[in-house]
């Protein structure tokens, strides 16, 4: 007979856990995340690479919206792919040193659920704190179990899309839903027993379906949730049997430690805001580039730019990208690109900008190394150092030890609103943008159909 009960502390820790209060400082962290992940999507859903795909893909037409679109769709399974697709196009969005992007899927992913549901904005903000602070752990301890899958398997399963970005949209999607806590209770076993895996991440080839594998899982944790609404049990034997073997892939009690710490460790105000529209990977390089001086140089005055980081930073070493994903992924073209405009905006990643040939061609000249200092200070620390050689003869060299929007260094609350109205105009158009800036600075307090109203074509 299936138990109800909690088969493992942890478990039961989880289920415990989202009836506790949320202080009022970690409900204003969630509440800027939950800003920060709808202006990507927004910005995400005009990228040239998805434009088409969500104007002409088949909706049944219903109470969910594509956020930056016109379309809604019955099915808030459905939305939940395109948003959560959106959501991480940008390379814009939060993310947390060890716990990946966890808000992109939760946010993204849930919010349909939320508005066919007419929940109020602090119900929706509430449900999203509670879902990263699981995921984030969680996410931290499947990065242990991918790194050894990645030694085994000939091929990488590497996407950042798979148990943490089900769970989240479920567990938002069932409070949403207003589901009991015996619903809840299943649909959190059936999500923590599916991942949507890549078998390979196409970062370098910048391939658009590379997104897509964020929004298919999100639309597997909605349609979890769903399914759990009509009767669907969730296996708990599958909390002993997926789980256990994280308390020795982990240091010794390590994992059932991450859940002892629920409601009182919130990792939630560690997360980060991106000021660059890249990947991060690529950020602590080029704040050091900015902290070198070398503001003066052009591109053809730059004879090599090195580059030493973490390990995982070097793969973004490829050059000469050809799409928006591969650029966003490619540390020398970031570089390259600071070099000649002094900035990287949004508009940087298209097709006119890829065209720049000294660009290009500087980002050739562009070598990342790998270092044991940064490697050994990794994730809690991304940092990095450039030493910059101008063809002149002359050095320049900047160092960081984390980017710029780490929660040690995080963006004024001016330099976020400006980054999100950017983010807002790009996607709305300019017209729309204040408007949209408003909604979403009373996220937590208005209900989310307003909010979202805010954020499409309608």
């Amino acid at each position: 007979m299936i138990s109800h009960e909690p088969v493992r502390d942890w478990e039961r820790q989880v289920y415990g856990f989202l009836t506790d209060e949320l202080p009022d400082d970690v409900r204003a962290d969630g509440e800027r995340i939950v800003a920060d992940v709808l202006a990507a999507t927004v910005a995400g859903a005009a990228a040239p690479q998805h434009a088409g795909v969500f104007r002409d893909a088949e909706l049944a037409d219903g109470p969910a919206s594509v956020l930056g679109t016109d379309r809604r769709a019955v099915d808030p399974s459905q939305a939940a792919l395109l948003n959560a697709t959106a959501a991480i196009t940008q390379e814009i969005e939060e993310g947390h040193n060890r716990g990946g992007h966890v808000g992109a899927s939760i946010v993204a992913g849930a919010v349909g659920v939320a508005e066919a549901n007419d929940v109020d904005g602090e119900t929706f903000v509430e449900a999203c704190v509670r879902s990263y602070e699981l995921c984030a752990r969680f996410e931290y301890a499947i990065f242990a179990m991918k790194a050894r899958m990645n030694e085994a398997i000939p091929w990488l399963v590497r996407d950042p899309h798979s148990t943490w970005t089900t769970l989240g949209p479920a567990l938002t999607a069932a409070v949403c839903a207003g589901q009991s806590p015996d619903e809840v209770r299943e649909t959190v076993r059936t999500a923590l027993n599916l991942a949507v895996v890549s078998m390979h991440d196409p970062f370098a080839e910048g391939a658009p379906s590379r997104n897509v594998t964020a929004g298919f899982s999100a639309q597997a944790g909605v349609s979890a949730a769903t399914l759990t609404a009509a009767g669907l049990r969730g296996s708990p034997a599958a909390m002993e049997a997926v789980y256990d073997p994280f308390e020795t892939l982990l240091a010794d009690g390590e994992f059932a430690a991450l859940f002892d710490s629920l409601g009182d460790d919130w990792w939630i105000t560690e997360a980060y805001q991106k000021p660059y529209p890249s990947c991060r990977y690529t950020h602590a390089p080029l704040d050091a580039l900015r902290d070198a001086g070398a503001d003066d140089l052009a591109p053809d005055d730059v004879d090599r730019i090195d580059v030493y980081t973490y390990r995982n930073g070097v793969d973004m070493s490829h050059a000469r990208p050809e799409t928006l994903t591969a650029a966003k992924f490619s540390t020398p073209y970031v570089l390259a690109r600071w070099v000649a405009d002094g900035s990287v905006e949004l508009d940087d990643f298209l097709d006119d900008a890829l065209g720049d040939e000294a660009v290009q061609a500087l980002s050739e000249r562009v070598h990342l190394h790998a270092d044991e200092a940064f490697e050994r200070a990794f994730p809690d620390d991304w940092g990095a150092r450039v030493e910059v050689t101008a063809r002149d003869g002359s050095r320049y060299v900047g160092e960081r030890g984390y980017p710029r929007g780490d929660y040690r260094d995080p963006l004024s609350a001016t330099d976020l609103d400006s980054r999100n109205r950017d983010l807002l105009a790009f996607g709305l158009g300019e017209d729309a943008a204040d408007a949209a800036l408003d909604a979403l600075s009373s996220v937590g307090s208005r209900p989310v159909r307003e909010t979202v109203a805010a954020l499409t074509r309608y």
